[in-house]
Order: structure tokens, then C-alpha cells, then sequence
């Protein structure tokens, strides 16, 4: 999840009055007139115009537009920078999105005419420019591993916890800061960011277990007197899960936003309940099922939903549903900056990047941690208890379900679209294809300070977590380097035996 500040920003191209834009520079330069449209008959129209026919897994015109339009999550409208790279096969060009922070796009394209694209990729800074990642295999501990990967990209401190067929280990290194020699520990807290929407759908699963919800429970049904446009009513709680309801996103924040979505109240509950109404009073950005749209607002209305109908606030029903069952003591949801909390006093500070590197920084916003606890604002944990709960789910996946009956821990699964070429969302769980030799269920999360990975490989009998306090922009950013390695040793073992 990110939180950061908003900026109006209006879309210029400049462009020189001597010299003509290359074919590559002049198709992005569409392309983010197509991602600032976020319409899917626009950017339909663009893939017309420039991809190359069957060039892509994907089935259908409208299927890849909806998947090129999810980069829109990352805060359109997008405004054209510089020109990185401009050769007869490929352009990388900048961009800033809506708060002003800075992404590459890269596209590869066909020299000759019609120099149809071949593919397109978009990063935070150095993610397209950048040589490729290292590829560590000179290491025999985990704490070589996250030292080397540390120093390579200049984290301040590292984390990762590894379960593999019923043996368990873990590893931190740095420092809890740049400027002190103070090494971080076991016990810190790491803010987890999105991945506590896997938790947050833990803890509905279970009361639809009960009985309390059903999955497909409306907004009329969970809201009854709330007002709300007609468009929303039959929006359902699976929708919800599956960022398929069409809410708006919320991905990023500021204080004038915040006081008018968080609304005078202190309390909790009532800043949700604020906050719900205040969503469900605002355009929908698509049609229910029509695309997924990753959406902040989607799971924070979630969790209202569960405590409205439990009677009990949100954060009440993930201790007693998710963190006491699993053991997961050291699990709080905080403001980052106060006591015990990352970025307080002895605790971990966390780090957002600015254009000369790594700058300390505390999201320090109540209202945020109130209205969006639940989308990934303000839960921290240790790395062993983040693997208590990955290591349920990895039990889970391999047929022994506990808590719940098992059909509804295969809904927390179980992704909305299936087909090649669509985001395999569901609720809180990616399965990733194409990263390992092995698809893997996982998610990321940072609030732009803190960067977190988790990912499970059922037939492995495996499950990884690792966490860096730092909000890097480059992919593969650093926990996902020391998760991808880790992987590669166990599964290149594995052939070998």
C-alpha cells in the first residue's frame, strides 16, 4: 500500500520544434495519454494502433487493455519527464505520477515499420534503466545472503524467515538506522503494508464460517439505511476481496483528504463508518467485475462490513480471529512514530526514497491508520510472526485447514480470473506466475518506508518472508531478491536429489 501526498499535476508533453520524436518516444507518449484516459476503449484503441497482432498470451483487445490499465494503481495522471534511452528497438522514458513521485517505462519494439511494440514494462526509478538484478548464489547462510543484497542496494537493515519441510529459520541484519550503529533485532516490528489483506480476509473467512457473513453478502444487505449511489448496493464482499467492485482506489493520501474521508470522529469505527459512507457517495470507477482496480477503499469498507456485523471493531476481531489463534503476540496496529511502533524510539526507522537516495521518514497520520487499517496502514509485527501466519496458510494449501471449514480458506485462494495474461487476484493472495520456475501464492506490501514480500510454494512444502525498512522503487526490490534466491538454492537441491 501506498500513502503518499497529492499533487495536481496536469499532462504537457514537450517536445522539440526541431527535431521529430522517435517512433518509440512517440508511442509512450500515446501510451500515457492512454493510462491518463483510464478507458478501456481508449487504451483498446492504442493497443490497435501499435502492439502486433497475437503478440500477446492474453485472449482479447478488451482483456489486455484492463490489464495495461491496473498500472493505473500507481497515480495517473502520469506526465512525461526525459528520455533515457531512445535506440531503433527500444525507448525508456520518465514519468511522474499524481503526488509527484518518479517512474521509468520501457517499451520494445520492432525496428522496422510499422515498429509495432512488443512489450511494455513500468517501475519506480532505475527499474528499466537499471542493469539486471545480481544473481546471488555465492552464499551459504541466510545472514551472507541478506548482507550481500543489503550492501548491494544500500537497505539499512534486512529480514527473512524461511519454513522448508518442518524445519523453520530466520536472519535480520543492518541497522535499525543509517545514522547509528544500533543493529536491528528479532523482536522489531516491520510494517507490513498490503500484506495485511491477506489477514484482513482471514479474519472476514472466519466469520463467514460462522455464519455472521456470507461471501456474497451486498453493500445493501451489510449497510441497510446507509445512503449510497443505486450503482453500489449489489456489490458484493467477494467483490470486495477481489478489487473487482469498481470502488474507488484511495491509493494515495494527504491531510485534506484525509480529514474529509476520516471526518471529525476519533474513534475508530466511527472514522470508518465516515469513511464508508463517504466512498459510497463518490462516482464508482468501473463496473462491478468489469476489470480489477486495486483498491485501499475496497478493503477498508471490508472491514466495516465485519465489524458492523460482528459488533465488535475491526482491529478487536483480527486479534481474536487471526492474531491470538496463530500466536502472532508482538502483531499492533499503531501510527508509525509512537511508541513501539516503527520509526518510535527503539524500533526500526523506515526510509523513503528521494532523488539522492534514502531519506528517514514517519507516516505519522492517525486519520490514515484509522480509515485504512485493514488495506495495510500501520500493522506491524516480526518477521516470526508474519511467518506464523504464512505458515498457516502454507498448512492450508496443503490440505490441513484449521479455524475454518476448508472450502471457505479455498475462497482466500482462489483468484477471480484464471485465464493466461490476468492478474491472478484473490483475497490477499497473488498467484504469481513466471518469477520462479513454480507459480507461488504471495503479496507485497509498503506504505513507501517499508517494503515486504511473502510468498508459499505448496508443493515445496515451502514459504518465505522478507522485509527491508525501506521503500525502495526499483523491482525486483530487495525482499523479493533474497525470497527469489533463497527459492532457486532449495529448488536447485531438489532437482539434485
Amino acid at each position: 500500500m501506498s500513502a503518499l501526498w497529492i499533487l495536481a499535476v496536469l499532462v504537457s508533453f514537450t517536445t522539440s520544434s526541431h527535431v521529430p520524436d522517435s517512433p518509440g518516444v512517440t508511442s509512450l507518449k500515446e501510451f500515457i495519454a492512454a493510462l491518463n484516459s483510464r478507458d478501456v476503449s481508449t487504451m483498446g484503441q492504442y493497443i490497435q494502433a501499435h502492439f502486433k497482432p497475437g503478440n500477446s498470451p492474453t485472449p482479447t483487445i478488451t482483456a489486455r487493455a484492463q490489464r495495461l490499465l491496473e498500472l493505473t494503481s500507481l497515480g495517473t495522471p502520469f506526465t512525461f519527464g526525459d528520455v533515457l534511452t531512445d535506440s531503433p528497438t527500444m525507448a525508456i522514458i520518465t514519468v511522474k505520477n499524481a503526488t509527484g513521485s518518479d517512474f521509468e517505462i520501457k517499451m520494445n519494439f520492432e525496428q522496422t515499420e510499422p515498429h509495432w511494440a512488443l512489450t511494455v514494462y513500468m517501475g519506480g526509478p532505475g527499474s528499466q534503466s537499471a542493469p539486471p538484478p545480481k544473481h546471488y548464489t555465492q552464499w551459504s547462510a541466510i545472514s551472507e545472503l541478506l548482507d550481500q543484497i543489503r550492501i548491494d542496494t544500500k537497505v539499512p537493515a534486512l529480514c527473512a524467515a524461511v519454513y522448508h519441510n518442518g524445519v523453520e529459520e530466520s536472519a535480520i541484519v543492518g541497522t535499525r538506522r543509517l545514522d547509528s550503529p544500533e543493529k536491528a533485532s528479532i523482536s522489531d516490528r516491520w510494517l507490513l503494508g498490503s500484506i495485511t489483506k491477506s489477514m484482513t480476509a482471514m479474519m472476514i473467512a472466519r466469520l463467514v464460517d460462522k455464519g455472521i457473513l456470507t461471501w456474497e453478502t451486498t453493500l445493501k444487505e451489510a449497510f441497510a439505511g446507509m445512503p449510497m449511489r443505486p450503482e453500489y448496493r449489489n456489490v458484493t464482499l467477494i467483490q470486495l476481496l477481489h478489487h473487482r467492485s469498481g470502488l474507488v482506489q484511495d491509493l494515495y493520501v494527504n491531510p485534506e483528504f484525509l480529514a474529509q474521508a476520516a471526518g471529525p470522529g476519533v474513534d475508530h469505527v466511527q472514522m470508518r463508518e465516515h469513511y464508508t459512507q463517504f466512498t459510497l457517495d463518490r462516482e464508482r470507477a468501473a463496473k462491478p467485475d468489469e476489470q480489477m482496480l486495486y483498491s485501499n477503499a475496497g478493503y477498508s469498507v471490508a472491514s466495516h462490513i465485519a465489524e458492523v456485523a460482528a459488533k465488535k471493531p475491526y482491529e478487536q476481531l483480527m486479534r481474536e480471529l487471526v492474531f491470538i489463534p496463530l500466536g502472532m503476540r508482538s502483531a499492533r496496529f499503531g501510527v508509525p512514530g509512537s511508541s513501539g511502533n516503527p520509526g518510535g524510539k527503539g524500533q526500526l526507522m523506515g526510509y523513503s526514497v528521494v532523488k539522492n537516495g534514502l531519506e528517514p521518514y514517519v507516516l505519522a497520520e492517525p486519520k490514515w491508520v484509522g480509515i485504512q487499517a485493514a488495506a495495510g496502514a500501520g500493522l506491524s509485527m516480526t518477521v516470526g510472526d508474519l511467518m506464523r501466519f504464512v505458515r498457516y496458510n502454507l498448512e492450508g494449501l496443503r490440505g490441513h485447514v484449521t479455524l475454518m471449514k476448508p472450502e471457505n480458506f479455498k475462497v482466500l485462494h482462489q483468484p477471480a480470473i484464471t485465464s493466461p495474461g490476468g492478474q491472478k487476484y484473490a483475497c490477499g493472495w497473488v498467484i504469481v506466475d513466471g518469477l520462479t520456475r513454480e507459480p507461488y501464492h504471495g503479496h507485497n506490501g509498503s506504505d513507501g518506508t517499508f517494503r515486504s514480500e511473502m510468498a508459499i510454494w505448496p508443493e515445496k512444502n515451502l514459504a518465505i518472508v522478507a522485509i527491508a525498512n525501506a521503500g525502495v522503487r526499483f523491482e525486483p526490490a530487495p525482499p523479493l531478491q533474497a525470497v527469489t534466491a533463497i527459492y532457486e538454492r532449495i529448488d536447485t537441491r531438489s532437482d539434485k536429489r
